[in-house]
């Protein structure tokens, strides 16, 4: 039972709230934790919980806060809650530290778009990436992180992306990740661009890693699982991923328009953005695309896969 209490507004009781934060704390520290749950024989006893039991316990407390403050018009603080932040803690173990597949943070949702149709092009060349089933069909093996405008990115603080919003990430997963002690079986990889907006996240990647980052590294090692790629300079001072289409891709005209890559301000009348690159561009043409410039990209998202790999086999053969 939740046991909801209604005085002047809704609330989880105390001891819910008090049990499933308990239970989180076990889970980040051990990998596992107990509740009391029906078994198959229909009794009710301590057992093993699952990850998704408690997303549904801490989903359900944070859905009540927010609910509150949906219909509330007293002041809001926009510094997180208590409640909030021990959410937080959870989404941060579940969806990166301990995803069931490799995770790509991107600097935003057309990188998602570009990456998706690159992997899926040239899936022969890069198993790390993308499995071919008996039907054909090419399905990847590594989770890119969609930007979503709900209650659980505002807890994340990541907004819509953005190499401030990777920055922050990059400083809060080494905080919030210290006390986390079963290996997460994955890496989660920032992908960023190595441009001025990417010096950002190369500071704050340098700060968490006592390293000096150049940005000319195929990936860095980061904290925990987290590893960090940027995109390819090829001989050049900076570079975006843009930048590794072919030169007819970007030509392609829409609406009479020209696409203008940059973050600079579009020129409406004549210039089209990235958001309209990828999806009426990128998208619908992608059967035609020539995206081989994006091996460079994919060897090093690669790269990073198998030295998380290597590194959790030699710590396994170590403890044996």
């Amino acid at each position: 039972m939740t046991g909801l209490v209604v005085n002047k507004k809704i609330n989880v009781r105390t001891e819910y709230r008090r049990n499933a934060r308990a239970m989180m704390h076990k889970l980040v520290r051990t990998g596992s934790f107990e509740l009391h749950g029906l078994t198959p024989s229909g009794t009710i006893e301590k057992r093993e919980g699952t990850v998704d039991e408690l997303h549904g316990m801490l989903g359900f407390v944070d859905s009540i806060d927010v609910y509150n403050r949906e219909n509330t018009s007293e002041p809001q603080s926009k510094e997180l809650t208590g409640k909030e932040l021990v959410y937080r803690k959870f989404l941060l173990y579940k969806d990166f530290y301990a995803a069931h597949r490799p995770v790509i943070l991107c600097e935003g949702p057309t990188d998602n778009v570009y990456l998706t149709h690159a992997i899926r092009s040239l899936a022969a060349e890069f198993p790390e990436l993308v499995e071919v089933n008996a039907q054909g069909k090419k399905l990847l093996k590594v989770r890119l992180y969609k930007y979503a405008r709900s209650s659980t990115a505002g807890i994340l603080e990541l907004g819509t992306g953005g190499s401030g919003a990777l920055s922050k990430l990059i400083t809060l997963y080494k905080e919030e990740t210290e006390k986390f002690t079963a290996p997460g079986p994955n890496p989660v990889i920032i992908f960023y661009d190595n441009d001025s907006g990417g010096k950002g996240v190369q500071a704050a990647i340098g700060k968490v890693s006592k390293r000096k980052v150049s940005g000319t590294e195929p990936f860095v090692y980061v904290v925990k699982n987290m590893y960090a790629v940027p995109t390819p300079l090829n001989g050049q001072i900076s570079s975006m991923v843009e930048d590794f289409f072919d030169v007819a891709t970007k030509q392609i005209p829409v609406d009479g328009k020209t696409f203008n890559p940059t973050n600079g301000k579009i020129k409406e009348a004549t210039e089209y953005g990235k958001t309209v690159f990828a999806h009426r561009v990128v998208s619908p043409h992608a059967e035609k695309i020539d995206f081989t410039g994006f091996r460079p990209i994919l060897t090093n998202l690669s790269a990073a896969i198998r030295a998380y790999a290597d590194a959790i086999s030699g710590a396994a053969a170590s403890a044996d």
